[in-house]
């Protein structure tokens, strides 16, 4: 039986979970091996990404039907990515002031 047209890929809640936990470890492990406080930063965005991804997701999957709650947890990850943004900003004009002296 022939199958018409592409069919949309889905990811199931477990697969969003998965990938959340891998960007945060991720930005965990590079957070934590890296002396240099510019290179460490770029591991805080990557924690953010993580918890946004788990957010979104949880959010998308644990929504009611008709009910429309599915946009908090994309809201809280627009947040999130604020927060990082802002994190890595500050942290790298300390690192550049600290770097003159």
């Amino acid at each position: 039986m022939a199958v018409k047209g592409p069919q949309p890929m889905t990811a199931g809640l477990v697969a969003v979970l998965f990938v959340a936990a891998g960007l945060v470890s991720v930005g965990a492990f590079i957070a934590a091996w890296r002396r240099d406080l510019t290179i460490a930063l770029a591991g805080i965005p990557l924690m953010f990404a993580g918890a946004g991804t788990a957010f979104a997701g949880v959010s998308r999957f644990a929504a009611a039907p008709a009910g429309g709650g599915q946009l908090l947890g994309q809201e809280v990850a627009v947040l999130l990515a604020v927060a990082a943004l802002a994190a890595v900003v500050l942290g790298v004009g300390l690192a550049g002031r600290e770097g003159r002296r």
